[in-house]
């Protein structure tokens, strides 16, 4: 992590996070804190729950790794253009929602 020259990472006490193996190495990184239960921002993550609401209605689950790759694919190959421009669009109202809400629930 000390590779990226000027990178702040952000850390929000997930339980990972707080692994005394995790804190040793986050000592010398600049760290942006975030509070606990605060929604995600992250734009990828909202992909990775839409492709999830894809995936959910399938009447017969994923039984091997090609075969879960290949549905991923499938969905992410059919998330639309529009809500991906949203998610970009939005950032800048989700980040200041987060921070008038003091990282608590924003409703995004």
């Amino acid at each position: 992590m000390n590779r990226i020259q000027g990178g702040v990472f952000q850390q929000d006490n997930a339980r990972p996070h707080t692994a005394d193996v995790t804190q040793h190495t986050l000592q010398s990184v600049d760290m942006l804190y975030w509070p606990a239960r605060s929604p995600e921002l992250s734009p990828i993550e909202h992909v990775w729950d839409i492709i999830g609401r894809q995936l959910q209605p399938h009447p017969q689950p994923a039984l091997t790794v090609p075969v879960l790759t290949d549905k991923v694919q499938q969905a992410w190959n059919f998330i639309p253009q529009t809500d991906i421009r949203h998610l970009l669009d939005t950032m800048h109202a989700r980040l200041h929602a987060c921070i008038q809400k003091s990282g608590g629930y924003t409703g995004y």
